[in-house]
């Protein structure tokens, strides 16, 4: 988010369901808004309220660490902590195909993502690729086991148009 303090720190809003999650953190990936992405080393971290506050090793003034400012703190996969019981992660749904009432293919779901109004999955219906949005009349079920979305059809076909 921004930086904090004379030491390098820089805070971070995490975007997590453990708070105390900071204290395994010895080697993260930043990624920037030019999508380039680099390795950090924590040398320090700890909670500031509702946030986090890091230090990488290296970067030991506000100055050195100010173009890191605004960057995603990336873990690898296999490091992720699973979802709590009854939530999910947005990379779950990738690759679900998306169905009719009746369980019938009408595409596959490209990617899920947080919108500021609502979330959203990313469809590909025939050659189109859509926003479809997370709202009842548009997605009527979600089967995380069969990895399927059901779809209103006629919803589906008005955003194809």
């Amino acid at each position: 988010m921004r930086t904090h303090g004379l030491f390098g720190d820089i805070l971070c809003k995490p975007l997590t369901h453990d708070l105390e999650r900071h204290s395994l953190l010895k080697r993260v990936y930043l990624e920037f808004q030019n999508g380039d992405i680099k390795e950090a080393v924590v040398s320090h971290s700890e909670i500031y309220g509702l946030l986090w506050k890091f230090r990488f090793e290296g970067l030991d003034t506000p100055e050195a660490v100010k173009p890191w400012t605004n960057a995603y703190v990336l873990l690898p996969e296999s490091e992720r902590l699973p979802a709590p019981e009854g939530e999910f992660y947005f990379s779950d749904f990738e690759n679900f195909e998306a169905v009719d009432i009746h369980g019938s293919i009408v595409g596959k779901v490209l990617s899920a993502q947080e919108m500021p109004s609502v979330n959203v999955f990313n469809l590909l219906v025939g050659t189109k690729e859509i926003v479809a949005p997370w709202i009842d009349d548009c997605v009527l079920n979600v089967d995380m086991k069969e990895k399927k979305i059901t779809v209103n059809v006629e919803f589906i076909q008005t955003l194809i148009r």
